[in-house]
């Protein structure tokens, strides 16, 4: 729990901004399939693979389903970041706006692998609110269209 938490304070507090990006541009070094959402308040541009979107069935220890995506961060316009991106798979329990993030992994800015980390386990209890107008909100509106 702690692990999913430490993960998710960032996104919370960076502060979002959906109007500073280029709805649909994508960002210096991404492909194509990647689309800038929004900059967060420190120029951290969030983008996301919307091609990435796919409907995870209910489980063994999940009964509800999920909507997975996948999430990039670039930090390199950011002022109190290291430069460098963040790939995170979020999954999304659309209709109680509860949030699992099911993967990151943190890359340097030559592009070298920092970090790679992944739950154990796909359960109920490890989902965590999203809270609206949080970065998280942003990406879930992307995953789970109304």
């Amino acid at each position: 729990m702690t692990f999913l938490r430490n993960l998710l304070l960032p996104f919370a507090l960076l502060g979002f901004s959906g109007g500073a990006a280029a709805e649909g541009d994508a960002a210096r070094g991404w492909s194509a399939d990647w689309k800038v959402i929004g900059v967060a308040q420190d120029r951290t541009e969030v983008l996301v693979r919307r091609e990435s979107v796919q409907d995870v069935p209910p489980s063994a220890e999940r009964a509800f389903a999920v909507r997975q995506v996948w999430a990039g961060f670039d930090f390199g316009g950011a002022s109190a970041l290291d430069a460098g991106r963040k790939i995170v798979l979020f999954r999304y329990d659309c209709s109680a706006h509860r949030v699992l993030i099911a993967a990151a992994t943190d890359y340097a800015a030559d592009g070298a692998l920092i970090a790679r980390n992944a739950v154990e386990a796909d359960r109920a209890d490890l989902y965590e609110p999203v809270e609206p107008e949080t970065l998280n909100a942003a990406i879930m509106a992307e995953a789970c269209p109304v």
